[in-house]
């Protein structure tokens, strides 16, 4: 087609004259502004951490589980088969 530009095309051609070190730091900027767009993964969250004021306290649920784990180990029945 007449007329028709591309724009990578020109930026290929502009940067091809550049020196290596300009087209590492062009690199590095390039990839800088890409995670700032793609943002800071989220940290997941306990989805149990709202049972905590029903009961435990103050424990996070991994020390609650533990708790409830090695309690009355030593107290325990055997169920025979029917």
């Amino acid at each position: 087609m007449i007329g028709t530009f591309n724009i990578n095309d020109a930026y290929m051609e502009m940067l091809a004259t550049l020196p290596n070190e300009d087209k590492l730091d062009l690199i590095n900027r390039l990839v800088n502004s890409m995670k700032k767009a793609v943002g800071k993964a989220k940290e997941p969250t306990d989805q149990f951490s709202g049972f905590s004021k029903d009961w435990g306290g103050d424990m996070s649920t991994e020390e609650y589980s533990d708790m409830l784990r090695n309690e009355n180990i030593e107290n325990y029945r055997t169920i025979e088969a029917w």
